[in-house]
């Protein structure tokens, strides 16, 4: 049975093409009928990776898929259509259009390289193929590119529904009535499933996609650390359950490649890559032939306590205590992967959430009496919370925080332009040096560092503000994510910077700058770092 898979990267330079070419070339080494086609609407580069001269293939665009003009290439069983995309045709509505035709076809496998356009065009081809994989660099700009897509992706789909089922006014009013609780979209789902039961399928399957995502360029442990989390976050904010198809290592091979515009599969000299291929190829046949169909969900509920920190109902009490700390770390205004999906209301009230979760799950007595009556507390949003927490409370206690600032600009129609930095007087008496001291013989981490400037009591906010250091950088450099920061030379001078916000001794400053250098630059304590947290 022919499979059609749609391929894309929400930022340009993930590898898509790449990764694409040498899967397909893979694929029909092993034998089976691979068509490739390349409709990247800023024009790819399939057709160099696969040795032929040009990118077009003809004039237009067939009308039946079985006359479309096909290349043949220097790979047995593989070829190539690389004019999809001509006079503004939508790959979409050629899907539609030749889908009988494509399903009859003679491939295994059609894959469809769309680019890194997010645009309506790509959301229905989403829906169309019977997978997607997406392909993300492990690095924060990546990630709010698709944090982006994810959130262009399920309000596409929501308004598909509204506008279908005619449900758009309930949708308003949801939101109206009920925005304290609309902290995640999944959420909005729960509440719009509650008050339109006759329409609680068509919104289930609102989240009901089939992605598939490919972590490529990972460098250490450390990038694989964010990509598990990044999936939970997806999973927790939007409920898309994205399955994590491979996760690619950095090769030199790969800029080779890009160079020779030469697939690795003809340059590579041992197994490495060819062994990523072979579990890339595995793990998408068994999503595409080997699972079980999921039975049909009938309607979106609420989470549950553990389903709010990624665990499963019979996870221990070590779990839920490394997994909350965790989050707490994760959940934070700094935090850049979390850019464009929550806003500081929203985090306030999630990390009120999760403290309150935490203390209910942590009781022996509480939990048990939870789980022995879990069902109970998914009858509707409001009661999946635990009875101490009550919203209207979180959000009063977060706008008297807010209420506390003060303007210190106003633009000439008198409108807020920017908001003071917390005052930090109260600090200015401590010294920090004398904290530093009690940590003196540990090694120099972020982690460190971020508990010597909570212990004097100053805040991340003024870090930025005095030393000008981007949020992206300054979070890397607390949270020990190497791979995402620039050179030594630049990250000796900004911790420097740090150090002489914080007041410590010239001495001490110099100490923790290349203290810091010495834990960089040890990757494998780095890696056996991150490992034994996870664990």
């Amino acid at each position: 049975m022919v499979k059609l898979i749609a391929a894309f990267s929400p930022k340009g330079g993930a590898g898509t093409s790449l990764i694409i070419a040498n899967l397909s070339i893979y694929l029909a080494q092993k034998g089976k009928k691979v068509l490739l086609i390349d409709a990247a609407p800023n024009g790819g580069t399939l057709h160099s990776y696969l040795n032929l001269p040009t990118i077009a293939v003809s004039d237009e665009v067939a009308e039946h898929f079985s006359v479309l003009p096909l290349i043949s290439t220097d790979y047995q069983n593989l070829s190539f259509f690389s004019n999809l995309l001509h006079q503004g045709t939508k790959v979409s509505e050629l899907l539609v259009r030749w889908q009988m035709e494509i399903r009859q076809g003679q491939f295994d496998f059609v894959f469809i390289d769309m680019g890194s356009v997010i645009n309506s065009d790509l959301m229905e081809v989403i829906g169309i193929a019977d997978y997607s994989l997406m392909f993300i660099s492990p690095d924060f700009v990546s990630f709010e590119k698709s944090n982006y897509f994810f959130r262009e992706l399920v309000n596409y789909r929501l308004r598909n529904v509204e506008l279908k089922y005619d449900i758009l006014l309930e949708t308003q009013n949801i939101r109206r009535a009920k925005k304290d609780y609309l902290f995640t979209f999944r959420n909005l789902l729960v509440l719009l499933s509650q008050a339109i039961p006759k329409n609680s399928n068509q919104i289930a399957n609102i989240e009901d996609l089939k992605i598939g995502i490919v972590y490529n360029g990972m460098k250490n442990s450390a990038d694989k650390e964010l990509a598990s989390l990044y999936q939970f976050i997806i999973s927790s904010s939007f409920g898309v359950e994205s399955d994590c198809i491979a996760e690619i290592a950095y090769s030199d091979l790969v800029p080779t490649s890009i160079a020779a515009m030469k697939p690795v599969v003809t340059l590579e000299k041992n197994a490495e890559f060819i062994d990523v291929l072979d579990n890339l190829a595995s793990t998408l046949s068994g999503y595409l032939f080997q699972k079980s169909p999921l039975k049909k969900k009938l309607k979106i509920t609420p989470f549950n306590y553990y389903e709010w920190f990624g665990l499963d109902r019979g996870c221990t009490s070590l779990d839920i205590k490394t997994q909350y700390e965790k989050l707490k770390k994760l959940y934070v205004v700094e935090n850049p992967i979390l850019r464009d999906i929550y806003s500081d209301s929203d985090l306030f009230i999630i990390n009120a959430l999760l403290d309150t979760v935490f203390s209910e799950l942590n009781d022996p007595e509480i939990r048990r009496e939870y789980d022995m009556d879990i069902d109970s507390h998914l009858v509707s949003l409001e009661t999946s919370f635990p009875d101490i927490f009550i919203i209207g409370e979180v959000i009063k206690k977060y706008n008297r925080g807010k209420k506390r600032e003060t303007l210190v600009k106003k633009d000439v129609f008198g409108r807020s332009a920017e908001k003071n930095v917390p005052s930090q007087t109260e600090s200015d008496f401590v010294d920090v040096n004398e904290i530093f001291n009690k940590y003196k013989e540990l090694p120099v981490t972020g982690d460190l560092l971020r508990k010597i400037r909570e212990e004097a009591g100053i805040s991340y906010e003024l870090i930025i503000s005095r030393t000008k250091i981007s949020n992206g950088v300054l979070y890397a450099i607390e949270n020990d994510m190497y791979s995402q920061l620039p050179a030594d030379l630049y990250v000796k001078n900004f911790v420097q910077q740090y150090c002489r916000t914080l007041k410590l001794s010239a001495e001490n400053t110099e100490l923790i700058a290349w203290g810091y250098l010495k834990s960089k630059n040890k990757p494998a304590t780095v890696e056996n770092t991150a490992v034994s947290e996870t664990n």
